[in-house]
């Protein structure tokens, strides 16, 4: 695997309706570029001045009568058209052996298959859909995300925030170590076994088969150091979560404490719930908000807080957390139990940053 980070060399998608390459910034502005005549007017104007010098004998910047101009007129007519018929018909045979390729290839098909292939588009519709929604709802608007033009049209269309989409089709680098790739058949098919190797982290996958569609994150070293580096990550978040364990105001229930213990929570969270235990009581819940299909190695991004007895106790959780910095800060929502306490979901965005 190539270890060049430079930028990548797709082109950058805002709105579905933005195909070229660009930026976000101010529109460029261009001097209008004239249109090109049409190949037809070309060639009517080359046979015009042809008939003129070596039939007429008049020179370009000179006046004929206006039966010449008759007779002029006539002869650059027939034998444009004479050239255009040629044209389209050499045209229409290839075209017309291609229809009749495309026709049988169609027609070769049993009642049985055609079914099939439409099973299979409608499977891998829901798939790319389903990615769409998640992608929206979970990735990071920092991330950098590595898709091919339907489906980053569609990631858009979901309420995606960011512009850092980079398209990737024929010709295209995949995007630099951290960017998220959409892994559709036709990401697949561009890239081959180079995917895999490149961008071997699955943060959440939909469907099985050829229909399939992941999120899979670009790892610094690819294959060879995702292993090692996965380890590593989780080592370093089992150790984080025997300190918090072991804070004398955590409460924690066996599920939770469970994830804790393997080394499955995201670091960020690790890092909040260590802060609120210093000052207040904290009863964990659970854990939550993995990738669908992720790697058994992904991390829950999303913490659950019960047992809050007032509102007063909750608004001064949520200042604590309103102080972090913006990268620190998870995103808050407040419950209220049957018994009338209160509780609080902390989550983070995906991918996690180990």
């Amino acid at each position: 695997m190539s270890s060049d980070t430079s930028p990548p060399s797709g082109y950058r998608l805002d709105s579905p309706a933005r195909t070229a390459g660009g930026t976000s910034g101010a529109p460029l502005h261009r001097a209008p570029i004239a249109a090109e005549p049409s190949w037809v007017k070309v060639i009517a104007t080359t046979l015009r001045l042809w008939v003129r010098r070596r039939i007429l004998h008049v020179p370009d910047t000179g006046k004929i009568g206006r039966a010449r101009t008759t007779a002029l007129a006539a002869v650059s007519a027939v034998v444009v058209v004479a050239v255009v018929a040629a044209v389209v018909a050499m045209n229409a045979a290839p075209a017309s052996r291609r229809a009749g390729q495309a026709g049988a290839s169609t027609s070769a098909l049993t009642p049985a298959q055609k079914q099939a292939q439409a099973a299979a588009a409608h499977v891998l519709a829901a798939n790319t859909t389903a990615a769409a929604t998640w992608t929206a709802a979970e990735l990071s608007d920092q991330a950098v995300v590595g898709c091919d033009p339907a489906t980053c049209a569609a990631i858009l269309q979901a309420g995606y925030g960011s512009s850092g989409q980079v398209v990737l089709q024929r010709g295209v680098r995949l995007p630099p170590a951290g960017a998220v790739v959409v892994a559709t058949p036709v990401v697949r098919a561009l890239y081959g076994a180079q995917l895999a190797t490149t961008a071997p982290e699955i943060i959440a996958s939909f469907g099985t088969g050829p229909q399939a569609v992941q999120l899979r994150v670009v790892v610094p070293g690819g294959q060879a150091a995702y292993a090692q580096a996965a380890a590593s990550a989780i080592a370093a978040r089992q150790s984080a979560a025997a300190k918090l364990i072991g804070t004398s105001r955590v409460h924690i229930y066996p599920a939770p404490r469970q994830d804790l213990t393997a080394g499955l929570v995201d670091p960020r969270l690790l890092t909040v719930l260590q802060r609120l235990a210093a000052r207040t009581s904290v009863d964990i819940y659970a854990f939550t908000d993995r990738g669908p299909a992720a790697d058994s190695s992904a991390p829950f991004r999303q913490a659950e807080i019960i047992g809050l007895i007032s509102r007063r106790a909750v608004a001064g959780i949520v200042r604590q957390l309103e102080a972090l910095p913006d990268s620190s800060r998870p995103a808050l929502a407040i419950v209220r139990g049957p018994a009338g306490n209160y509780g609080l979901t902390l989550r983070f965005k995906a991918p996690s940053p180990d």
